[in-house]
């Protein structure tokens, strides 16, 4: 079974991309940056992240990649949830995440290079 294979509309990279909507609205949070510019910066952030992947040849289909900024943006509201309405940082949960990303992020890239993109 291959985990990592992009899907036509969700995949194992979709909690990747939720999680990093989540890591970016934590992280413009924590920076004290106002919750509109927060939005605002996360979307241009997320979008830009998919254009790279288009540069870079990885290669999607559009509906995958519209869904993957739909996720990252469920993450981000996700987010604005905990900070902006409950008003706390909690700085655990946002370190937490952080490594998940990294290392769901890291397995991802590692199977890449192992068996190239499918």
């Amino acid at each position: 079974m291959d985990i990592w294979k992009h899907g036509k509309y969700l995949d194992l990279w979709s909690l990747v991309h939720f999680l990093s909507g989540f890591i970016l609205c934590g992280l413009f949070y924590w920076l004290e940056i106002n919750f509109t510019w927060t939005l605002i910066l996360s979307t241009i952030l997320l979008i830009l992240w998919e254009v790279f992947e288009f540069i870079i040849k990885i290669i999607e289909p559009s509906w995958n990649v519209a869904v993957d900024i739909i996720i990252g943006l469920l993450g981000f509201f996700s987010a604005t949830y905990l900070y902006f309405l409950q008003s706390e940082f909690n700085a655990s949960l946002y370190l937490t995440i952080v490594g998940i990303t990294f290392v769901l992020s890291l397995w991802g890239f590692l199977d890449y290079l192992k068996k190239g993109y499918r």
